[in-house]
């Protein structure tokens, strides 16, 4: 799943830290092995010390590929420039971008690590990593006003689906790039605000019909996609969806839009709901597998980050993060049992790009 969070998920920074320009706190293999909590693996400032830099999505293919995207000012009080960093098995490194580009990218997919794909939020265009370096591999110029993408599944240089729901703002809609020619998507599937991919012919997504933003599923079996329907899934607003296999569905959800978060699964045959056990007014934000069966968030709090974790078994337990953190989206490290976590840390008078780590990259 690759998507930045527009609805619920507002951006969250606090004071308490020192500005820093382009200081990194290296995440080091051997001394993370050691270590099964989480840690700031990346931090770094670009521009005035007053900018809000941040991270909003992140993507990995293997231990010695991951990418997170985001801007620096992911406030929106000026233009600010895209931003994007990335882990080559040794540290992690900012990207040199296409000059001129402005806004923030939001959601990024990286299905090799010769091959990578971001989205900005509001300004337009599609970026595209050939292993060597980024270009711009499609703009939306024919909308003059703030357009959202909301989200981008990448499976190859000729195989990608960008999305971009209406919510706040008006979306650009669905496409998909068949080889070297991309196609608007049209139906029910034109809304389609994010999805989680388990191959290029079996997709889960988030979608709107004419009722409000965000409030049907739908799922692609390679040809066409199709409305997901089930009682439990009646009156709700869907934010985030991780499909693992076609008989273990998650999907994060509250009705109308409103405050009582719902955990939802779906086992194959059903849709159920799932209790949620967190600490009180955490609002569970990004979604991704701890690889062994379970489940990690990213949580907001009244004055506290979290990441909360679900096991197999459904054993729920919560730890609170560094003082100043958000950590918008999780992206497990495939063939690990690791994570990286993509948000930013607070650093008074502006904020960080930060990047955490959970267990070993390696």
């Amino acid at each position: 799943m690759h998507r930045y969070p527009r609805r619920s998920a507002a951006l969250r920074v606090g004071a308490g830290l020192a500005a820093a320009a382009l200081a990194t706190a290296a995440w080091l293999p051997g001394a993370a092995a050691a270590s099964t909590g989480w840690q700031v693996a990346f931090q770094a400032h670009t521009g005035a010390s007053t900018l809000f830099n941040g991270l909003f999505g992140v993507a990995a293919s293997g231990k010695t590929n991951a990418w997170a995207v985001g801007g620096t000012d992911v406030s929106g009080s000026t233009k600010g420039a895209p931003l994007a960093v990335r882990w080559n098995g040794t540290s992690w490194q900012t990207a040199t971008l296409p000059s001129g580009l402005t806004g923030t990218l939001g959601a990024v997919s990286t299905p090799a690590s010769n091959d990578a794909w971001a989205v900005s939020q509001l300004t337009g265009y599609a970026l595209h990593w050939n292993g060597t370096s980024w270009s711009v591999a499609r703009t939306w110029p024919e909308h003059q006003l703030a357009t959202e993408i909301t989200g981008v599944n990448a499976f190859s240089p000729t195989n990608v689906w960008v999305f971009g729901g209406p919510g706040a703002f008006p979306g650009i809609g669905t496409w998909h790039l068949r080889g070297s020619t991309w196609h608007k998507v049209t139906g029910l599937a034109g809304a389609i605000s994010t999805a989680s991919a388990l191959s290029r012919s079996d997709m889960w997504a988030i979608g709107a019909d004419s009722v409000s933003p965000d409030d049907i599923l739908l799922h692609y079996n390679g040809t066409t996609w199709q409305q997901v329907t089930g009682t439990a899934l009646t009156g709700l607003q869907f934010e985030r969806i991780l499909a693992l296999s076609d008989t273990d569905v998650w999907v994060t959800a509250a009705p109308g839009g409103g405050p009582r978060q719902q955990l939802l699964h779906f086992d194959g045959t059903q849709w159920s709901s799932v209790p949620i056990t967190v600490p009180q007014s955490v609002q569970l934000v990004g979604i991704t597998s701890d690889g062994s069966g379970g489940l990690w968030f990213s949580g907001f709090g009244t004055a506290a980050q979290w990441a909360v974790h679900r096991s197999a078994t459904g054993t729920w337990s919560s730890t609170k993060l560094a003082a100043g953190s958000t950590v918008y989206n999780l992206a497990l490290i495939p063939g690990t049992k690791s994570l990286w976590g993509a948000g930013t840390l607070a650093a008074a008078p502006g904020s960080d790009a930060a990047i955490w780590g959970h267990g070993p990259a390696t």
